[in-house]
């Protein structure tokens, strides 16, 4: 993975960028009109980190990407409990 590193801790994944510079040149905007966008939009609503980190992770193309969303974040134990529950 070749990435790109501007400073210290502040590293991109060069693909990333490459894939982002295109979707923004077709909306007529620069990157930094983007950046400066999505800090406007965390300052009104801060739960849109939450969602945009969720679709960024979100697996896509695979048959387990189709489940992202649909299956609960129970603990392994308590599902375990849960079917000696029912067995019992």
């Amino acid at each position: 993975m070749n990435t790109l590193k501007i400073r210290k801790n502040f590293v991109f994944n060069k693909d990333v960028i490459e894939q982002t510079k295109e979707i923004l040149k077709n909306n007529k905007k620069s990157f930094t009109e983007a950046i400066n966008l999505y800090f406007k939009a965390i300052i009104k609503e801060p739960t849109l980190i939450e969602e945009i980190e969720k679709k960024a992770n979100k697996r896509t193309g695979n048959f387990i990407g189709m489940l992202d969303g649909k299956i609960g974040k129970e603990d392994f134990k308590d599902m375990k409990r849960e079917h000696h529950e029912d067995i019992s």
